[in-house]
């Protein structure tokens, strides 16, 4: 009988410790945050948790909160904020709950400055002699919608060039000749690493002054004087599928290879033209920055002299791919972007599903290919990139009946 008893008040306390447990640790609360660069009491947080959630509740420290995913709070002056972010699901068979604070520093945003010299082979453009060039730099930055230009600069004296005021964080910068310099037809504008396109660019991490992010621009393949030439339009593909004209958008002419002769720029009106092209095999693309262009292969012959009225299409996905959120019955979000090695996949089924994840390059080719068989819920799918070079790609998420897809960027740092 004593044992009888001692076994039920052991069950009962058990009971009572289990009740007063939270409801469950299938979730983790996490997520990282960054300060506005227009306006440094403005941060910006983004949710990087994990499990089956319904509910994000965010106390911000300053006697505010929200409720949501990925809040941009405005705090009421500089300090340290204590923020904290409370998930939890609902789900009766797998309920969860977690909790998590950051600490965070609100201040003025450090500025610097940042500097280097336009090479054109071995020596910068009007250094030490005068060449008669005048350079343009943009200053791209990286941020978790894309590539935001921020700043630009004309410059000729001793070819350098100079930014004041850049705040922390990743850039791309791209520079080169502008249209009136003399040699303008030799050399074709490059980012920094020394690159003709913005997906093989190097990023660069501004955390300090810097004065020596020198570029080398590409030099162009000498291509004798001919009778022929190409004229067409640059267009742009809209949201929508349609397409507008676009203007002062670098064009490339390059052999049958795509190893580029020299570029020209398009005008207001889209149009741009090539003259004094010779017979031969051609390729034509366009370089413009955060946007994959198509590639046109052309042949002048005594037949076919002249190429005329092309539309060059540049899009801001792989053509027959969009960026823009899915309406069907599945939510995805891919997070740390940029990345080094481990992407992670969330992924939010109103059913169960079997699906297949494919990775592209800007070129629009299948870089990696993935199954995946999941049960209704919200999961969290692991990608290993480390065969990957860095670059820009695309991620397409769709069921194997292709009767949905969802398509996101991320870099590969």
């Amino acid at each position: 009988m004593k044992r009888r008893i001692v076994l039920l008040m052991f069950l009962f306390f058990a009971a009572l410790w289990t009740m007063a447990q939270p409801a469950g640790r299938d979730c983790e609360a996490s997520f990282i945050y960054q300060q506005d660069p227009g306006d440094h009491l403005i941060v910006n947080f983004t949710n990087t948790s994990t499990g089956n959630i319904t509910d994000y509740f965010w106390d911000f420290g300053d006697g505010s909160s929200f409720h949501g995913e990925n809040p941009s709070h405005a705090f009421p002056f500089t300090g340290k904020f204590t923020v904290c972010l409370t998930v939890s699901g609902t789900d009766t068979l797998n309920p969860c709950y977690d909790s998590t604070c950051v600490i965070i520093l609100v201040d003025i945003l450090p500025q610097y400055n940042v500097g280097g010299l336009l090479f054109a082979g071995a020596y910068p453009i009007n250094n030490p002699l005068s060449t008669g060039d005048t350079a343009f730099a943009y200053l791209y930055k990286v941020e978790p919608a894309g590539l935001v230009p921020v700043d630009s600069v004309l410059f000729d004296t001793l070819g350098y060039f100079w930014f004041a005021g850049v705040t922390e964080g990743k850039y791309f910068l791209k520079t080169g000749l502008i249209e009136s310099s003399s040699r303008f037809s030799q050399y074709l504008p490059a980012y920094h690493g020394d690159c003709l396109f913005w997906t093989d660019a190097d990023t660069l991490f501004i955390d300090h002054h810097i004065y020596n992010v020198d570029v080398y621009m590409i030099p162009g393949i000498p291509l004798s004087a001919g009778t022929g030439h190409i004229q067409g339009w640059l267009m742009m593909e809209q949201n929508t599928g349609a397409t507008i004209p676009m203007g002062e958008g670098q064009v490339i002419l390059a052999d049958a290879t795509g190893v580029p002769y020299f570029c020209t720029y398009s005008d207001p009106s889209g149009e741009f033209l090539f003259e004094q092209v010779p017979q031969g095999e051609y390729q034509i693309f366009s370089e413009y920055t955060g946007m994959f262009s198509q590639k046109l292969d052309l042949l002048l012959d005594e037949t076919n002299p002249h190429s005329d009225s092309l539309e060059l299409i540049v899009y801001a996905a792989i053509p027959g791919m969009d960026d823009s959120p899915s309406s069907e019955p599945v939510n995805v979000s891919i997070f740390p972007n940029p990345v080094n090695t481990y992407l992670k996949v969330q992924i939010t089924l109103n059913q169960p599903e079997q699906m297949q994840a494919r990775i592209y390059n800007h070129m629009g080719q299948l870089m990696k290919v993935t199954d995946w068989q999941l049960p209704a819920g919200k999961f969290q799918q692991e990608l290993n990139l480390e065969d990957l070079p860095p670059a820009i790609y695309l991620i397409s998420i769709q069921d194997i009946h292709a009767a949905w897809v969802v398509i996101k960027k991320f870099i590969k740092k």
